[in-house]
């Protein structure tokens, strides 16, 4: 039993929608699976370059384990609060007060000035 040929071209434009159909799905999927792709990469170098920062500031932080395993950090540290070691004398600088700024004088003030002398 063959088709007829009004059937036959009805089956092959009906093939040819769900084709069509499964072409646009699949290009679709594509684009959203590289919309994906590209925000993971730009994530994927946010992550690596906190990465590094993380790497230096460990590296900062072990130097300064090291430096503060030592008996010279803790002498500085303790000068700088003001500790003393024995014997020693702490020697303070005052800072000079800097002159009162006088008002000018008004013309009263000058004359009662000039009579109290």
């Amino acid at each position: 039993m063959r088709l007829k040929k009004e059937d036959q071209k009805n089956f092959q434009l009906f093939l040819f929608f769900i084709s069509l159909l499964l072409i646009a799905l699949l290009a679709v999927s594509n684009w959203k699976i590289e919309a994906k792709r590209k925000d993971l990469k730009k994530e994927i170098e946010n992550l690596t370059s906190q990465l590094q920062i993380l790497k230096k500031r460990n590296e900062e932080l072990k130097e300064a384990i090291s430096k503060a395993k030592s008996e010279s950090y803790w002498e500085e540290k303790a000068r700088e609060e003001g500790y003393l070691k024995e014997g020693e004398e702490a020697i303070v600088i005052k800072k000079m007060e800097e002159e009162k700024k006088k008002k000018p004088e008004t013309i009263w003030q000058r004359i009662i000035n000039f009579f109290q002398k």
